[in-house]
């Protein structure tokens, strides 16, 4: 079985394709052939060391936590109704690799009818992300939400929330991405490649503001612009806004339940996902580096088993 082995914290080049033994079947595991993982921004900012204070690791270690994939066998202690099915989950020892012994029932899903495993896989560090932004953020009815880094995994699942719950969206990103935020629920958008002074965004209403961009330069600017406004920072720990302002770093999770209802909103088509490029899993190198290097739009997967 091959995987993908972050073994030092020399960055996204430093990653090893390794194979290793397959793990044996216990009473409570489901064995899971992935089929997609996506590409988080968690794994990147972890092979670079830059979270060691927040969630040390150890190494060496296979990257990745979230998986979509079919369940090929189990343990005599879970369901045999898994057997085949499509299922997405959370591996905290590591996704990365062509199968998976997942050992959290809570945390392994099945994918409904009507939903693709790939779309369903971009739930895991994308929709659930936004929705614990969500419930953090504690807005008020019609409130309006600023929200940076809106084309990437997690905003562009925020801003179909905040539609989907009733809030008002400016959402901030690249001016090469303005129709898709504009068809994902966004009412006004702010091109951060652009000056703010060009721009004819109306500030005033903002009263909460979800970074997920995670750039002090950035928010710098648009705080200038902004009121009394409630920062809620997914990507920064530490931020010193203005003094009418107040600022907070959240991590966190969302629960199983949680989950089903994401999964229950794609499959009623109140969501959807945004796949910007599947790419296979021996070229996480490239994949990882598109996630830095080019305008993000929605998740970037990389694929295992698909002449299966």
């Amino acid at each position: 079985m091959q995987a993908i082995m972050q073994a030092s914290y020399q960055g996204i080049d430093a990653l090893k394709l390794i194979t290793q033994s397959v793990a044996s079947l216990n009473p409570m595991a489901a064995r899971v052939e992935t089929r997609y993982t996506p590409v988080m921004p968690y794994d990147i900012l972890t092979e670079t060391g830059q979270l060691q204070r927040l969630r040390p690791v150890k190494l060496p270690r296979v990257v990745g936590y979230g998986f979509g994939g079919i369940v090929r066998e189990v343990g005599r202690l879970r369901p045999s109704r898994l057997l085949n099915q499509p299922v997405i989950g959370i591996h905290l020892s590591g996704s990365h690799q062509e199968q998976i012994l997942s050992m959290l029932p809570p945390f392994l899903f099945t994918v409904p009818a009507g939903v693709s495993l790939a779309d369903a896989t971009t739930l895991i560090g994308g929709a659930d992300a936004a929705y614990f932004a969500l419930k953090q953020s504690r807005l008020q009815p019609n409130e309006t939400v600023l929200v940076t880094g809106a084309n990437g995994s997690v905003g562009t699942y925020l801003l179909q929330l905040l539609h989907l719950f009733g809030y008002h969206s400016l959402a901030v990103g690249h001016t090469s991405r303005h129709d898709l935020l504009t068809t994902l629920g966004a009412e006004q958008i702010v091109d951060y490649d652009r000056p703010l002074v060009q721009q004819k965004v109306n500030f005033a209403a903002v009263s909460h503001v979800v970074d997920l961009a995670g750039s002090p330069a950035l928010l710098d600017r648009l705080t200038a612009k902004l009121g009394p406004v409630r920062i809620l920072s997914l990507a920064l720990q530490d931020y010193r806004p203005h003094p009418h302002q107040t600022f907070t770093f959240a991590s966190g999770a969302i629960t199983p339940r949680d989950y089903r209802w994401l999964l229950t909103q794609l499959a009623e088509q109140n969501l959807r996902a945004i796949v910007q490029e599947k790419l296979p899993f021996t070229a996480i190198k490239t994949a990882q580096h598109h996630l830095l290097d080019h305008h993000a739009a929605g998740r970037i997967l990389v694929t295992y088993n698909q002449e299966v």
